[in-house]
């Protein structure tokens, strides 16, 4: 198992990942024919987010084919008298396909962002996790807190 950043060459897998990742979470079948207007919308998030340098997004690979991806957004924060300059994490897009579950790599590929994540000299990492997935992210180090408060807009 090769785990490296994802590169341009990438987006196109990366894009049908996302495709498949949301697909499997909807609570109500997606229709197909919305992927003819998602993929082109994804492709343009990720070129984005690769030219902005905002973005770490990680990808564990088998024999040429993605297997796993994960994001993290960097996140300035206001400065603050002790760290004029100061930013966190937003992990994201956390997703291993079924028939490679269980067996590490997604632990693996959390590991390899979260060094990222600490050689960028980020303060904290925050993340929602799926409904089910709370122990994954808890065995990775993560502390279980309240949920942060939020308002639909």
């Amino acid at each position: 198992m090769d785990y490296r950043m994802a590169a341009p060459a990438d987006f196109s897998r990366l894009a049908e990942m996302r495709w498949d990742f949301r697909t499997e979470l909807a609570h109500e079948p997606v229709p197909q024919e919305l992927k003819e207007s998602f993929i082109p919308a994804m492709l343009d998030f990720l070129a984005e987010a690769h030219a902005s340098g905002r973005w770490g997004i990680w990808a564990a690979e088998l024999n040429g084919l993605i297997v796993s991806h994960v994001y993290i957004q960097r996140i300035r924060k206001v400065p603050r008298p002790s760290s004029f300059i100061a930013e966190m994490g937003y992990l994201t897009n956390m997703f291993t396909y079924p028939a490679y579950r269980g067996k590490g790599i997604g632990a693996e590929l959390l590991h390899h962002a979260l060094a990222w994540s600490r050689s960028q000299k980020l303060e904290m990492i925050i993340l929602w996790p799926a409904k089910g997935r709370e122990e994954f992210y808890i065995r990775g180090g993560f502390n279980h807190e309240k949920e942060a408060m939020t308002q639909d807009l």
